[in-house]
């Protein structure tokens, strides 16, 4: 298989990654075992195709992108995270979303920058994390906590909420309908359809920071939270001429399909109809 497919210049090209140990203790976020470029082939994919043709927990979020038009590949450790490097043909600015599901290994200084460079000069980022203490490699440091330090300053506008005690660090929420109303907010009001609401098992809420920022917004809040700067379940900013998505769980991407002998596996991806899955397809469009 050939480490690169020629797409169509008009196809929205989508990277996964699968550097940072998404795949450590119980998860397995990838859209397929085959990996740089999933099998069987995208260009077989339908509207008829089920999410379970490839193998992997994010498989659905990869099948309905591709049925949406966008070509899929996952990042390799092979290739590495890295902004502006010809020789790399997975080069993130090769694509116009780079997707990074609950990483569980710190980012070295130089694929931070790389991260940086590639949203600044326009690249949509994804930033998907879990609830505090959710260390599945067991290295000391779990998502939220990898996150908050890649944005120490928080240049993006939002951090995850961590911490020992901290009540917003750890919850489930089960179907918050608690979504931003603008009508104008791509995330909530999108191509894949209206959400009326998220559903977290065991995640970490937002805190927003608009005087940093001032282009963050919340998407989801908590139930009965204010639509204010704590208590966002998912979020969003723009940082240069780029974007980025926030979301603090990794269940409502879970499709109930991991590697044979992963039986942590539950289907947030379909658990409530108008949420989750419409969600994140709205927001990787949005990004």
């Amino acid at each position: 298989l050939a480490a690169v497919e020629i797409v169509n210049d008009a196809q929205k090209r989508v990277l996964f990654d699968n550097t940072h140990a998404e795949t450590a203790g119980n998860a397995d976020w990838i859209i397929d075992t085959d990996q740089p470029l999933p099998v069987p082939d995208q260009s077989t994919v339908t509207p008829a195709t089920p999410r379970t043709y490839w193998l992997g927990s994010i498989s659905s979020w990869g099948i309905d992108l591709v049925k949406r038009g966008y070509h899929v590949a996952t990042l390799t450790t092979s290739f590495g995270i890295t902004y502006g490097n010809g020789s790399n043909p997975y080069d993130l600015s090769n694509f116009d979303v780079f997707i990074v599901t609950e990483p569980n290994t710190a980012f070295s200084a130089a694929e931070s920058t790389a991260i940086f460079r590639y949203v600044a000069n326009g690249g949509g980022l994804v930033a998907v994390a879990d609830h505090f203490d959710s260390d599945r490699d067991h290295d000391g440091i779990d998502s939220p906590r990898i996150w908050n330090k890649l944005d120490a300053q928080h240049l993006w506008g939002a951090s995850f909420e961590v911490g020992v005690g901290v009540s917003n660090g750890n919850f489930t929420e089960v179907w918050s309908t608690n979504v931003n109303s603008a009508a104008d907010d791509s995330t909530i009001h999108g191509p894949a359809g209206i959400v009326n609401g998220l559903e977290f098992h065991n995640g970490a809420s937002l805190i927003l920071y608009p005087g940093i920022n001032p282009s963050v917004r919340g998407s989801v809040w908590r139930n009965n939270s204010p639509h204010g700067n704590t208590g966002a379940m998912a979020a969003r900013s723009v940082y240069g001429n780029g974007r980025i998505f926030f979301i603090g769980d990794s269940s409502p991407i879970d499709d109930g399909s991991a590697q044979p002998g992963n039986t942590s596996i539950f289907d947030g991806w379909a658990e409530a109809a108008g949420g989750d899955s419409l969600l994140m397809l709205n927001a990787t469009a949005w990004v």
